[in-house]
Order: C-alpha cells, then sequence, then structure tokens
C-alpha cells in the first residue's frame, strides 16, 4: 500500500470518527432524565436532543442506554411516542430506529399530534428478557 492510499484511508476513517462523535455531540444539546428499568435497575437510558419537540416538525434524538450490565446484551429496542388523556391514550406514527453502537440508537421521524406531556415508551430485551423504560417528554 502506498503512502497516498495509507493518508487516504486514514482521511476517510476521521471523517467517519468525527462525523459519528458529532452526531452524538450534537444530539446531546439537551438531555431528559435518567430513568432505569423497574425490573432491572441497573439498566437506565435518556435521550438527547437538539430541538424541543413540538407539534409541527419532525422529532430526531438519541436513544443513550446506562449500564453497568454487558450492553451487548440489548436486543430488540423498540421505540413508541404514548400520551394519556384523561380516561383514554394515544400514540403517534412509527419512528424509524437506527443503532449506531451498542447503546445509542438514533431515533427519527417522531411525530407529535398535539402539546403536552408524552411518554417514550422504550421497550428492549436486555439477555432475552423484556423490559420497558419509560421517558417523559414535554412537547410544545
Amino acid at each position: 500500500m502506498n503512502t497516498f492510499t495509507k493518508m487516504t484511508l486514514v482521511a476517510a476513517a476521521a471523517a467517519l470518527t468525527f462525523g459519528f462523535a458529532a452526531q452524538k455531540a450534537e444530539a446531546h444539546a439537551h438531555h431528559t432524565a435518567d430513568i432505569c428499568s423497574a425490573t432491572a435497575t441497573d439498566i437506565c437510558a435518556h435521550m438527547g436532543y437538539s430541538n424541543v419537540p413540538n407539534t409541527t416538525d419532525a422529532w430526531d434524538f438519541m436513544l443513550h442506554f446506562m449500564t453497568a450490565v454487558d450492553p451487548t446484551l440489548i436486543s430488540n429496542v423498540q421505540v413508541k411516542l404514548w400520551m394519556d388523556v384523561g380516561s383514554h391514550s394515544h400514540g403517534s406514527s412509527p419512528v424509524t430506529i437506527n443503532k449506531l453502537d451498542d447503546v445509542h440508537f438514533k431515533v427519527s421521524e417522531g411525530y407529535f399530534p398535539m402539546a403536552g406531556p408524552w411518554q417514550v415508551k422504550v421497550a428492549f430485551d436486555y439477555n432475552g428478557a423484556a423490559h420497558e423504560i419509560i421517558i417523559p417528554i414535554d412537547v410544545q
């Protein structure tokens, strides 16, 4: 491999690393409190985001798991936007989830049809057992 090829590969790797790091840093301009699973208090998560969720724009955020246990055993991550209103409740359209690494998931295309207190319901498996973390978010 010649010097030019090596330099090109190093530059490409640096660009990918910088882009990934910038994506994480940008997503954490704001973040929610850490919320833990009721059934496994050593598995927690929070959301990082740049734009405050509202009823007009699509909302993107980073879901970040924090765990003292093996993060490679987290699988089947699902995210649902949910709102309880008096005696009834409703969700919104499905979101898109992209796994970035074992603990970071980019969630996009979140739409909120009305303002108020919403829940981001995060369902996942850890070592084959089902868990849920519910993170509250206020929509403007």
